[in-house]
């Protein structure tokens, strides 16, 4: 093969040894393609790799959460307590057993475990459901326009009936009036008495005098088969009157 002089060495370097201009920037424009190409395919390959059973975890992973959060607030409805173990305020089933919260906290401070008593079936019903008793009453018993309290508790082996005068102080004067033994009685100690309202200007029958007394204010009756006793505040302290056998 034949050169031009002076092409030797110039002109085989130039076609052999570097690469021409023109070469360099053709393959800096197809590498620089390439590149363009795959960043295009990243996004799609990103899309490829979250697959519909993925995204159904992620969607699934927030209703079991709030499901066992649910699940720790169920509350038990047959003992009324949170399955947490959290006590809840228990209300006595019969409406004549829930005592005003005033007395509650008297009784509870200065009687410690007291309990209403447990009545026969029989003297349970003795009072209507739209009267007082048969377990406590209120009213004014002295006449000092301020609201008192009668009850019957059940202490150690004994029925105790209590009336407690609201003092000037706020707290209250506390009157026994009776004291009975319990009964065995469908297989439960019992209280054979039972409590209601005498009502102002009520008449009854003094058994002492055989003379018909008006009460002059609210007083409180503890019956018992075929008998009663009023109690009625005179002069200071409570009159006792007895009826029947």
């Amino acid at each position: 093969m034949l050169f031009k002089p002076g092409f030797q060495k110039s002109g085989l370097k130039h076609f052999f040894g570097v690469a021409r201009p023109e070469f360099r920037s053709y393959r800096e424009n197809k590498v620089t393609r390439c590149m363009n190409r795959i960043s295009h395919l990243c996004p799609f390959l990103l899309l490829l790799g979250c697959s519909p059973e993925k995204a159904q975890e992620n969607l699934t992973e927030a209703p079991i959460s709030t499901v066992a959060a649910e699940n720790e607030q169920v509350v038990d409805s047959v003992s009324n307590t949170r399955i947490d173990g959290t006590a809840t305020t228990t209300i006595p089933l019969d409406v004549k057993q829930q005592l005003p919260a005033e007395l509650e906290v008297h009784l509870d401070r200065t009687h410690g475990l007291w309990q209403l008593p447990t009545l026969t079936t029989y003297d349970a019903q003795r009072v209507p459901s739209e009267e007082q008793g048969p377990y406590f009453v209120q009213a004014d018993f002295n006449g000092d326009n301020k609201l008192d309290y009668a009850i019957q508790l059940m202490e150690r082996d004994s029925a105790f009936v209590y009336v407690f005068l609201k003092a000037p102080a706020g707290d209250f004067q506390e009157h026994l009036l009776e004291r009975h033994q319990l009964f065995d009685i469908e297989e439960k100690k019992r209280s054979i008495r039972y409590l209601t309202l005498a009502k102002k200007a009520d008449k009854l029958l003094d058994g002492a005098t055989r003379k018909k007394v008006t009460l002059p204010q609210d007083g409180l009756s503890v019956g018992a088969e075929n008998y009663t006793a009023t109690y009625v505040w005179e002069n200071g302290k409570f009159r006792k009157y007895e009826t029947g056998d």
